[in-house]
């Protein structure tokens, strides 16, 4: 399957991003004398590796061609929600219902992302799967925190397989006169979002907070508006790859980064809600939802809106 030639600059371009980065970041590590310096390299190239494994699934999703795209990024919702459900304990009325999400809900919803059935795509979970889930969990008759284990799993579905789809969905996209910008959409929204995060993870160490409290401070405000500015200045870059001009490139990245970081925030009041009972993953070594749930929370936003009312047309299928 050929690639257009502004895909193929694009994926040159970020390759060689993440060559440089990777090589600086490492010879930092190695051979810088201040510990800060250290702790900042060896947290980029904890995002470097992970940027080089979205990569790999980005260029094979598009190699692999639309039903490929759709295993894919199945597969990567199927272990999203895998790690989401441990973070609390289930009970054994769960498991029928878990049985339900996995092997039935979620194939579903990437089946339907396969053959460009839209209205079922974002109406399937919302709608049918959120009414289904607790009442299958009823017919179980375990009452002891009934509401919550419910609406666990019902968060789980909605960002590891709702959100993740739109992904593959983002792909498939059909944009009058720029064949094959799905894909460059998708890269696009994954580096702003990730450019987001890094920032300001960098400068949350670079100002010696570590640990934050959950909430939103005034340096937690700080923060987002550095990132934001990284991110309009990222927007600028990549705006020759996809169909924008660069004022509604800066625009569309700015909302994505912003859900992206809303997301981030919720992870973190997750991981203090659950304290030590879960699965409570830290900066240093991030566990896989924290890599990505900026983009799982980005991903919708940005898919309708291009759709709906920037490019696509919207009775076209995807």
């Amino acid at each position: 399957m050929s690639i257009e030639p502004v895909t193929v600059r694009l994926l040159v371009a970020l390759l060689g991003a993440l060559v440089a980065v990777t090589a600086v970041a490492a010879l930092l590590r190695r051979t810088s004398k201040n510990r800060m310096a250290r702790v900042i390299a060896s947290l980029v190239l904890v995002r470097a590796r992970m940027w080089w494994a979205m990569c790999l699934v980005l260029l094979v999703a598009r190699l692999a061609g639309p039903t490929g795209s759709v295993i894919v990024f199945a597969l990567t919702s199927f272990f999203l929600l895998r790690e989401f459900i441990t973070m609390t304990p289930t009970r054994r009325g769960d498991h029928s219902v878990l049985f339900w999400v996995f092997f039935v809900i979620l194939p579903l919803q990437y089946y339907f992302v396969a053959i460009g059935w839209y209205g079922m795509f974002i109406i399937t979970i919302p709608v049918y799967a959120f009414l289904f889930i607790p009442i299958r969990a009823a017919i179980a008759g375990e009452s002891e925190r009934f509401l919550e284990r419910t609406a666990k799993i019902q968060w789980g579905l909605m960002i590891c397989v709702y959100c993740v789809a739109h992904a593959p969905a983002l792909l498939q996209l059909d944009i009058p006169g720029h064949p094959g910008a799905g894909l460059r959409l998708l890269v696009f929204l994954a580096v702003v979002v990730q450019v987001c995060d890094l920032t300001r993870q960098l400068a949350r160490h670079a100002t010696g907070k570590r640990h934050p409290a959950p909430g939103v401070s005034a340096s937690d405000l700080k923060l987002v508006a550095l990132s934001l500015v990284a991110v309009a200045l990222t927007a600028i870059l990549l705006s020759w790859s996809v169909p924008f001009d660069i004022p509604r490139s800066v625009a569309m990245a700015l909302l994505a980064a912003s859900v992206g970081s809303g997301g981030s925030l919720c992870l973190r009041l997750i991981q203090w809600d659950r304290g030590r009972k879960g699965v409570v993953v830290t900066q240093t070594r991030p566990g896989m939802i924290e890599r990505v749930i900026a983009l799982c929370f980005a991903a919708p936003v940005f898919f309708h809106v291009t759709r709906y009312c920037l490019l696509a047309r919207p009775l076209a299928g995807f």
